[in-house]
């Protein structure tokens, strides 16, 4: 049984055993509602369109061949995995080492490759407004997902510093890549589309528009390079269809709880006990995170609970996702740890030895940050 179904199967059996006619009412009325139920999956099917675009205009090869044609391997090791890993997919894992730059097979271990591209395809989860669980997250709580990208983005950027630092092998290391070189260099239609593209999503963010009309303008401005392409995208697979399926089961389940009142009963409990809110919720969410490696489980059950907490509710969605994401990067139950460590021939052990320092480094310094800033 997967995730989504579990959740939706303790939906009914919730509603059966404690449920009445005014909890039923009070769900479809949720359910109803755009920004709650609709809007997560509008955002994530559009996510897949643009997925299937990108990869049919060849962007990854084109980019990864540009900056080979001008030496920039290290570089590469890092953006190609990275670029990947911006639009999260099914089966991404698999993509994203079968698209690392070939050169780096003749220079590094297997080990090595493999902690560089799970690594480098991870580094932005904690800030991508793209990333499912998030989207959760913030539809749950009725929480913006620009402002919690902007919140994340330190540990982001202390990530990419301290795994460049730390698995990027020095350039002395390297020699300049002799034989012929494949030319590569883009179109100024192309330049200029994306640099319309930059410009929108400052111009969305800044004014706090919601998620899925930049995805939706992103698009359309992606049909000036090739409007067969971006049509033929928005049919959608059987994946895409299967991950809507999901999470519409895990918003149904957090309807349910909201409606049955679970939330407040169990909030209340946590408080009368004693024990701190937000330790309470960080066990569990760590706990979650690493026995299922996945964000929609930790937000199914957490995130619901913390609706209506007294407080600065922003805060702790902020740190419950970013530590959620931190257990993700180490857990081997996480499937592109597997799926990567498995591409390169290194074991799931060795994989996490090599990215623990990074990982945990950037998480240390920003939680520090993040404390000082919630306090003052």
């Amino acid at each position: 049984m997967t995730i989504g179904r579990f959740f939706l199967a303790a939906s009914l059996a919730l509603l059966v055993f404690f449920g009445n006619s005014r909890a039923v009412h009070d769900t479809f009325n949720r359910l109803g509602t755009f920004d709650y139920f609709f809007a997560p999956l509008l955002i994530l099917y559009l996510v897949s369109v643009l997925e299937r675009i990108l990869d049919r205009l060849s962007v990854i090869s084109s980019i990864e061949n540009y900056l080979a044609d001008r030496n920039l391997t290290r570089l590469s090791y890092a953006f190609i995995p990275g670029l990947i890993g911006l639009i999260p997919s099914i089966g991404g894992a698999h993509f994203a080492c079968s698209m690392f730059p070939s050169s780096a097979g003749k220079k590094l271990s297997g080990c090595q490759l493999a902690a560089i591209n799970y690594f480098f395809r991870h580094f932005h989860v904690y800030s991508n407004p793209l990333i499912t669980g998030t989207v959760l997250a913030c539809a749950i709580t009725n929480t913006s997902l620009w402002f919690v990208s902007l919140t994340l983005l330190p540990l982001t950027l202390l990530t990419f510093l301290l795994g460049w630092k730390f698995l990027i092998p020095s350039s002395k290391k390297y020699s300049k890549e002799t034989g012929h070189s494949i030319k590569s260099s883009m179109s100024l239609k192309i330049i200029l589309v994306f640099v319309s593209i930059f410009i929108e999503t400052l111009i969305f963010f800044l004014l706090d528009i919601k998620i899925f009309f930049w995805l939706a303008t992103v698009i359309f401005t992606l049909a000036l390079v090739s409007p067969q392409t971006v049509w033929e995208a928005f049919k959608p697979s059987k994946d895409n269809l299967f991950l809507l399926s999901e999470v519409a089961f895990i918003l149904i389940f957090a309807a349910v709880i909201n409606s049955l009142g679970i939330n407040l009963l169990l909030t209340n409990f946590i408080y009368s006990s004693g024990v701190p809110t937000v330790l309470t919720f960080s066990l569990v969410t760590v706990f979650l995170a690493y026995i299922t490696g996945i964000s929609q489980a930790y937000v199914a059950i957490v995130m619901p609970l913390i609706v209506g907490l007294t407080g600065n509710q922003f805060n702790l969605v902020c740190w419950l996702l970013a530590l959620g994401f931190f257990i993700q990067y180490l857990t081997p139950a996480h499937l592109c740890l597997i799926v990567c460590a498995k591409y390169f021939k290194c074991s799931a052990f060795r994989l996490i030895q090599q990215i623990f320092p990074p990982v945990a480094l950037a998480f240390l310094l920003w939680s520090l940050g993040f404390l000082a800033f919630c306090l003052f």
